[in-house]
């Protein structure tokens, strides 16, 4: 009676480890999903070809790019950037939280 009883916790963790683990296993790959239109933002920014770097901080996403004269300023705002600051290379886009996600995966198509 006493093996049976331990058989049976022992099933029992092991069930709630896997279940901990697949439910924070999904969540860190939903934390990592581009939160915008990723292939939209690139076309916007004028292709790969045309970005050379990506930096990021808590609040925006600055890229550097080769050609900056026929950027869809207002698309880009339509893809959820609250603002953005153009440099003589470069584009600052306000996406608050987001910036970094979006920066990560962008660096990631590169």
């Amino acid at each position: 009676m006493n093996s049976t009883i331990i058989i049976a916790i022992v099933a029992a963790l092991i069930l709630v480890a896997l279940a901990v683990f697949f439910i924070l296993k999904n969540k860190s790959s939903k934390e990592m999903e581009c939160p915008i239109d990723l292939d939209r933002l690139i076309q916007a920014l004028g292709g790969i070809d045309n970005i050379v770097d990506v930096e990021t901080t808590p609040s925006t996403l600055k890229v550097k790019l080769k050609d900056q004269s026929q950027l869809p300023i207002d698309e880009i705002k339509a893809l959820g950037a609250s603002g953005i600051v153009q440099g003589a290379d470069t584009l600052t886009m306000i996406f608050g939280k987001a910036s970094y996600l979006i920066g990560e995966n962008l660096r990631k198509s590169l």
